[in-house]
């Protein structure tokens, strides 16, 4: 185990200690570089880099998450025990850097396959359905966060990413499946019928707002891996002439 460790943590130093396995330095308006770091990067670090804090993103576990489909919180789904795959193939859309206001925008594409359990809450009228749920779809999913730079006390200079806020927005009407008990619960349910009427109207909609809701969620460790590395690697590891 001891050996075992020290050969991980050799690996991660070898490859976090001047970026050039983990990235490839590009200009800002070189997209072709920009699509093969950005790819080269989550290959490499899509297992998670415990020594320094890369959490792994394919595949990526939520324990749990609520999602309301109105403000009115008649309806909540209670997601549990989430597994996201697909994070890792993820493609370059765009990137944009504002270097006087020291801001990035940074958009992928993603096709997730997302699999896990659903309670499904009425409030209204006080009944909830348990089953498994799938769903796929693709996703452009972009990330807005400031920079600064900071000097270590080796006097390397890295960038210090900021808050980031993330937006998602999906490419298709994403394909849910749910397990056959769930799908018969709901389908046999007489106080449902209004209600299954409302959501068939709403379908695309609302399978394009919980998809994104999770595509968002998901986004937060990606991003989260962009600031570990960031405080890893030297500035001149990601773009050049910055």
């Amino acid at each position: 185990m001891v050996y075992s460790s020290v050969l991980v943590l050799l690996f991660a130093t070898s490859v976090l200690c001047d970026g050039g396995s983990l990235l490839i330095a590009c200009e800002m308006d070189d997209t072709e570089c920009l699509s093969k770091t950005t790819q080269q990067f989550l290959e490499k670090t899509c297992k998670g880099i415990p020594e320094y804090d890369i959490k792994p993103i394919d595949p990526l576990f939520v324990p749990s998450l609520d999602i309301k489909l109105s403000d009115k919180a008649e309806t909540i789904l209670h997601y549990k025990n989430l597994t996201i795959t697909g994070l890792k193939n993820q493609k370059f859309s765009d990137f944009k850097m504002n270097t006087k206001d020291k801001s990035v925008v940074l958009q992928t594409r993603a096709d997730l396959i997302i699999v896990g359990d659903v309670t499904i809450e009425l409030s209204k009228v006080s009944k909830s359905f348990n089953g498994a749920y799938t769903i796929k779809g693709t996703a452009l999913g972009t990330a807005k966060y400031g920079y600064d730079f900071k000097v270590d006390d080796k006097g390397v200079e890295h960038y210090e990413v900021g808050p980031e806020t993330l937006t998602c927005q999906a490419v298709n009407e994403p394909e849910v499946t749910l397990s056959p008990e769930l799908s018969r619960a709901l389908e046999d349910d007489k106080d449902l019928k209004e209600r299954k009427q409302r959501y068939n109207a709403r379908r695309k909609e609302i399978q394009q707002n919980v998809f994104c809701k999770m595509v968002e969620n998901a986004y937060v460790t990606v991003v989260h891996n962009i600031r570990a590395a960031a405080k890893i690697l030297p500035k001149s590891a990601f773009l050049k002439g910055v």
